[in-house]
């Protein structure tokens, strides 16, 4: 099953806490972001198997708040596979720190 392109709701489970954002992704493109982070980076699907790297970097800074990711500016890989239902489910991790182990989950709100 392909991953179709458009607008996906994103939400991240993290030690530190869940976040919620949106990420187009668009022909191997992936952009996005929440009210303090922006997602910009790519993708890939081979047969089921989905994996992505974006940049995560803080847009507004909010005295106090920290990212759930525990970092303000940082790399992300995600790995995960493609079913038959609408939503995919990832893991992700930072090969610049070890602190950054999350799941999301992507579900497509609109083409």
């Amino acid at each position: 099953m392909p991953l179709p392109n458009g607008l996906y709701k994103l939400a991240f489970e993290t030690p530190a806490g869940t976040d919620y954002g949106v990420a187009h992704l668009h022909d191997g493109r992936l952009r996005g972001g929440d009210s303090g982070m922006a997602y910009v980076g790519s993708y890939r699907l081979e047969g089921p198997l989905f994996s992505a790297e974006m940049s995560v970097t803080q847009h507004r800074h909010v005295p106090g708040a920290v990212s759930a990711l525990g970092l303000n500016d940082v790399l992300v890989q995600l790995h995960g596979v493609l079913d038959d239902s609408s939503v995919l489910t990832v893991r992700g991790s930072s090969p610049e720190t070890s602190m950054v182990r999350f799941t999301a989950r992507l579900s497509q709100i609109a083409d």
